[in-house]
């Protein structure tokens, strides 16, 4: 009833129903980027903001093979402190298991690789031979049998001999907390 209107405008009801869907929509839109914005801010802390390996890094350096891979395969095992992840092998594959090529260098027939595994403390330095519970010498498959590994100072060695193009490197009761593997050839 517009008796009791004393504006004078004659405006009509329905002017104000459409003021207050808009401030309605405007208010509800406002609402939906204020929650967004707060799940969109809200963190999740794992591992008591420790740094977290996703992968572990490895590098290979070798001069007589241009594609050799890396794989350190790893297990967990459950103890009385709980589980924890151990290095079982390191597969060095796809070596070059020819004869060396005098122009370019490529070949690894009867050379030696020196692998090294870096810890994860700072300054990083490598695992001793103690620290990768590697005192006793071990072996690796070949071709025409097995070939010994040794472990000096803080450098697993082994020779490629014959024409296996991969090989694994056992280990016992390591744990897998490295950053990075390294992988040198030398004759």
């Amino acid at each position: 009833m517009e008796i009791l209107r004393f504006d004078g405008n004659g405006s009509s009801s329905a002017n104000g129903k459409k003021s207050s869907k808009g401030m309605l929509a405007i208010g509800l839109i406002a609402t939906l980027f204020g929650i967004g914005s707060a799940f969109a801010s809200s963190t999740i802390t794992i591992n008591s903001s420790a740094p977290i390996a996703l992968g572990q890094g490895v590098t290979a350096v070798t001069a007589c093979d241009t594609s050799i891979s890396i794989t350190p395969k790893t297990s967990m095992r459950v103890g009385g402190s709980g589980p924890k992840f151990y290095l079982d092998t390191i597969t060095v594959s796809s070596v070059d298991t020819s004869t060396t090529n005098t122009s370019t260098g490529l070949g690894c027939k009867d050379k030696y690789f020196d692998l090294q595994i870096f810890n994860v403390a700072d300054p990083v330095a490598a695992y001793t031979c103690t620290e990768l519970n590697y005192l006793t010498p071990r072996t690796v498959a070949i071709s025409s049998g097995t070939a010994p590994v040794s472990c000096t100072d803080s450098t697993i060695s082994f020779q490629i001999l014959g024409t296996r193009s991969s090989f694994e490197i056992p280990f016992a009761e390591v744990l897998s907390d490295f950053s990075y593997v390294t992988l040198v050839s030398r004759a």
